[in-house]
């Protein structure tokens, strides 16, 4: 797969068969956009194009949406991706320059004039340019000036839900970690870095490793303690994360992140990438009355992951 990252890189095609979107989450409704792109290029003989953005257009336009709203990394999309069989993404820096391109202007200069489309294919409530007005009906009103022909991929559903990153976000606050993962179609992940923490676990003896994660603005589920699998140096081991301020060693703690690995000496993962793969909520953090409770409970929390 080819990755570009700058317009004056940007390969010019005689065709192709187009996609563009954020795809925060790359869940099951974006997938299915993805291998229609696939399934006419294929048929085509034409390479496969996914355009879309870095960062997350929102976390440039709506502050907010910085803090910790997004569903997965460049790095991950990208692999996933690759993983798919795209031949081609073109990942746009996106900035408030490129927040004021029109719709209009960004399908005459750049979809048709480097990649030539003979298909262009978006998810059914996509949205792009300036005030966001390249929407389906603004790319079907150009097909006969341009040549292509659009697809619009409809909602997919789960469980009656239909699938959107928005609804994932919900989820993942509320600790539905089964459903979110239902949507994307994997386990949701974080990704980071052990790093060295109170060492309470050691105290306690759940020794755990404390993750750092890389991504500043990616969603870190609700608090609590979650069943996981921790993956380091590509192999897996069941664990139980913990997400939270353990309030019963402190009153006002800080966030914390931190992973206890069944039968593994977390005290040789510092400084080592460490993915976390959320699979379920066990239960909310609390403060107990004393260290004993705590383990008590703990060696609870040990047997329902090991039971999975």
């Amino acid at each position: 797969m080819v990755i570009c990252k700058n317009l004056e890189e940007v390969k010019q095609f005689s065709n192709s068969v187009v996609t563009i979107g954020s795809f925060d989450g790359l869940h099951k409704g974006h997938k299915s956009v993805i291998r229609q792109v696939l399934s006419f290029a294929n048929k085509k003989s034409v390479p496969s194009v996914v355009i879309s953005f870095d960062p997350h257009p929102k976390t440039v336009l709506t502050p907010a949406f910085h803090e910790k709203q997004q569903l997965i990394t460049t790095e991950k999309k990208l692999e996933i991706l690759q993983q798919e069989g795209i031949d081609y993404v073109w990942l746009i820096p996106f900035d408030f320059s490129f927040a004021q391109i029109t719709a209009g202007t960004f399908l005459k200069e750049y979809l048709i004039k480097y990649f030539n489309p003979l298909d262009i294919i978006i998810g059914y409530d996509h949205h792009f340019g300036k005030n966001q007005d390249g929407n389906s009906q603004f790319l079907l009103s150009c097909q006969k000036e341009y040549g292509y022909v659009l697809h619009v991929i409809e909602p997919i559903s789960v469980n009656e839900s239909t699938i959107s990153s928005t609804g994932i976000r919900h989820l993942l606050k509320e600790g539905k970690i089964e459903d979110a993962n239902a949507m994307l179609g994997r386990e949701y992940e974080l990704k980071g870095v052990v790093v060295k923490g109170a060492q309470l676990g050691k105290i306690l003896d759940f020794p755990t490793a404390n993750i750092n994660i890389d991504s500043e603005t990616q969603l870190v589920p609700k608090m609590g303690v979650y069943c996981v699998d921790a993956e380091v140096d590509g192999l897996r081991y069941q664990g139980m994360c913990n997400i939270g301020k353990r309030p019963t060693f402190y009153d006002n703690g800080g966030l914390t992140i931190e992973v206890h690995i069944f039968g593994e000496n977390t005290y040789q993962l510092y400084n080592k990438s460490i993915i976390l793969h959320f699979k379920q909520f066990i239960r909310e953090e609390k403060k107990y009355t004393s260290a004993d409770e705590l383990i008590s409970q703990l060696n609870l929390d040990r047997q329902v992951c090991l039971s999975l």
